[in-house]
């Protein structure tokens, strides 16, 4: 027998109405209604951690453009010297670092995105 999901006699254990005789009642979910929020623990932590969370972001930033630097100039070395292998591991360093800019730029909407879904 194929269970479909409009089955009336197939119901899950979070949902609130009765199953088939004999199944096992839900049980209420104790989240209904929370929603996180940081707040709680006042004005003064709610800054630090958006301060910190700021300079994380920031000094990772600093990290993939330094990596970023480093790839190019190598990058450039190896094709001015004529070695192949280099510049094609240069290259997908580079590449790499070009990402993960990409990335950290993108991370307040990729976080938007994500809360807003959930």
């Amino acid at each position: 027998m194929m269970f479909h999901r409009n089955d009336p006699e197939v119901t899950f254990l979070a949902q609130k109405e009765p199953g088939p005789p004999g199944a096992p009642t839900g049980s209420p979910n104790p989240f209904d209604g929370v929603q996180p929020d940081l707040g709680v623990w006042g004005d003064a932590f709610n800054s630090t951690w958006k301060t910190l969370l700021g300079g994380v972001w920031g000094i990772a930033f600093l990290i993939v453009a330094f990596g970023f630097i480093r790839a190019t100039v190598e990058l450039q070395r190896a094709k001015k010297g004529g070695y192949s292998a280099d510049v094609h591991e240069h290259t997908e360093s580079a590449r790499k670092s070009v990402f993960a800019l990409i990335a950290l730029a993108g991370l307040g909407m990729i976080f938007g995105a994500v809360i807003a879904i959930f």
